[in-house]
């Protein structure tokens, strides 16, 4: 009887093995981490903007009811509204993907991770047009929802001239990519909270940039509606204004790496309180060693023949040796 119940629990055990065992088996997790990431991006690339085009909509089209000029500027709470739709979706996305895929959504942010070498050329390959396909299934499902045309796409406004355009462009993707490089991309004991910081961005340069570009600060995100609606002639601002922005922003960090910024203001990170301590406390140690030093100097200074004067302690320990 007891062969018989050793049988079942050792069916059993191989039967709870074999149900533990992951489905992966066998897949080289160079293919499966990189099929894991295509995918984070896209979900997350979707997610991020179909939200944003959501709120992008709704704010375009309750700007002015008086006002039925397309190209008119919007109102400063149509304005905000837009903004917090991108801030807070991004961030929301980020914080969700950000360890699956990165949480990149952005080729000009791709393109930043490559530059420092946070990601592979070769893998950025592959990520990169899973981002524009995001952005146009976004767009299309938009468009597909929502009643009325699709008003999202990117388009220069207030007399904005293209070369200007760029150079805005630039700065609001400069601002976005440094927040990325020194939030995420340096560890440190804020690096969870990165986000936040990386949402702001987004918000703050849609507050800037909407009324004058349409803040792209990522070309998907031009390109997505563009597919939809169509491209305006210069369209192509919305790709080189970002990527000159990540090689700004890169230029920056590099810079400020290359001198050890860390060292700037220490003790800002878990990591570097020693080292903060130290700093702060080498002006007491430097007084502590110059008093020791003028000391030593006036006690040979005051021997006759060079050697310390015998005092008290000296006597005593002679007696002392003496006693023995």
């Amino acid at each position: 009887m007891s062969n018989t119940n050793d049988v079942f629990d050792v069916e059993a055990t191989s039967l709870q093995q074999d149900t533990h065992k992951p489905i992966h088996r066998g897949i080289p997790a160079g293919p499966r981490n990189a099929l894991v990431v295509l995918i984070g991006e896209f979900c997350g690339t979707f997610m991020f903007l179909l939200l944003s085009f959501i709120g992008a909509q709704t704010a375009i089209n309750n700007n002015d009811p008086k006002n039925t000029d397309p190209d008119a500027p919007l109102l400063p709470m149509s304005l905000l509204y837009i903004a917090s739709a991108f801030g807070t979706a991004l961030a929301a996305n980020v914080w969700i993907f950000y360890r699956v895929s990165g949480g990149m959504f952005n080729p000009a942010v791709t393109l930043a991770l490559v530059l420092v070498g946070a990601m592979k050329p070769l893998r950025a390959l592959m990520v990169i047009p899973t981002q524009l396909a995001a952005a146009i299934a976004a767009a299309g499902v938009v468009n597909g929802i929502l009643p009325g045309p699709l008003r999202v796409g990117n388009a220069l406004g207030a007399g904005t001239q293209p070369v200007q355009g760029v150079f805005l462009e630039m700065f609001l993707t400069a601002q976005l990519v440094l927040t990325i490089y020194f939030l995420a991309v340096e560890k440190h004991r804020a690096t969870f909270l990165a986000p936040i910081g990386v949402g702001v961005s987004v918000f703050i340069a849609h507050i800037a940039g909407t009324n004058y570009t349409g803040t792209s600060v990522n070309p998907v995100r031009s390109f997505g509606p563009a597919v939809i609606v169509g491209f305006p002639h210069y369209h192509w601002i919305y790709w080189i204004g970002p990527f000159l922005g990540t090689f700004l922003a890169f230029g920056v960090y590099s810079s400020m790496k290359f001198l050890d910024y860390s060292t700037a203001n220490p003790g800002q990170d878990h990591d570097d309180i020693d080292r903060a301590n130290k700093h702060m406390n080498a002006p007491v140690r430097a007084h502590a060693t110059s008093l020791s030093s003028a000391h030593s100097r006036s006690t040979l200074v005051g021997s006759p023949s060079g050697r310390p004067r015998p005092g008290k302690d000296s006597h005593s320990s002679r007696d002392g040796v003496q006693g023995h």
